[in-house]
């Protein structure tokens, strides 16, 4: 089944054009991976995905309904966002921080946490093994211990779709891997969707079904890993050569050679 379903998407700002004509689609169980160099318009394709910006055209259809026929209450029962550091205006612990996942649960405006949203929140909490800091202020975490908490927030939603903003940026590499391990688990258990923008390309290829390559706002590849991670094409996306190798999980290695061409 196809969750996402992305046509001719337009995105612009004034008169400069962010996105242009972007187009793929995403099914249950897949992760797919959003790449490219800086500024070619991967944060704000995510951003468009979750309706927070208003596409100039196109169409985007979640689970074959059209985007805008869905409630922001509605699309927070199917999406969750993973971002990279939001600000923090008040201090919360991590198991009050968790628990807001649960708001789009709740009946109504007048409704309180049920004891079912606090049983979820500990089941979470138990599968991303954050009990230790349930009661640690949340501003108090490093930036890999506050990543698993966003990501527990996102579970807490009961999500059928989630989306990451270079969620493993601000990683050492072991908490970056813990990260991508934790999300693969959860989409091929579960059979979930994800779609994360990344920029390690080692961790796309190792964790990845699939990878759109994004270049000056447009699509310039979209397929399966082992089809598109061929030192041509990186070369004419991101402008480095390099060598590729296949790893011991039968997945492709990118070893950089030195010297950068202008892109």
């Amino acid at each position: 089944m196809e969750m996402y379903k992305v046509e001719g998407l337009d995105y612009s700002i004034g008169k400069k054009n962010i996105l242009n004509n972007i187009e793929f689609s995403v099914k249950k169980g897949e992760m797919i991976g959003i790449l490219g160099p800086n500024g070619s318009g991967k944060s704000t394709l995510l951003k468009t995905l979750l309706n927070y910006l208003k596409k100039d055209k196109g169409n985007i259809e979640i689970k074959g309904k059209d985007i805008h026929t869905y409630k922001q209450k509605e699309i927070a029962r199917v999406i969750a966002f993973v971002p990279q550091k939001p600000r923090l205006t008040m201090s919360l612990s991590v198991y009050d921080f968790v628990l807001l996942g649960r708001i789009p649960h709740i009946k109504s405006a007048f409704s309180s946490y049920s004891k079912e949203d606090y049983e979820y929140v500990n089941k979470v909490l138990e599968k991303l093994k954050l009990e230790e800091f349930k009661e640690r202020d949340v501003q108090s975490l490093s930036g890999g211990e506050f990543q698993r908490v966003l990501l527990g927030r996102a579970l807490a939603q009961n999500p059928e779709v989630i989306l990451l903003d270079e969620a493993t940026s601000a990683m050492d590499m072991n908490y970056a891997l813990k990260m991508m391990n934790i999300t693969e688990t959860l989409v091929k258990r579960h059979n979930l969707t994800a779609i994360t923008v990344l920029h390690d390309l080692n961790l796309a290829a190792l964790y990845c079904d699939k990878v759109v390559f994004l270049k000056e706002g447009k699509v310039k590849y979209f397929g399966e890993v082992k089809d598109l991670f061929k030192e041509n094409i990186l070369e004419e996306i991101y402008g480095f050569q390099c060598n590729i190798i296949e790893n011991s999980h039968g997945r492709p290695s990118i070893i950089p050679l030195k010297g950068v061409r202008n892109v």
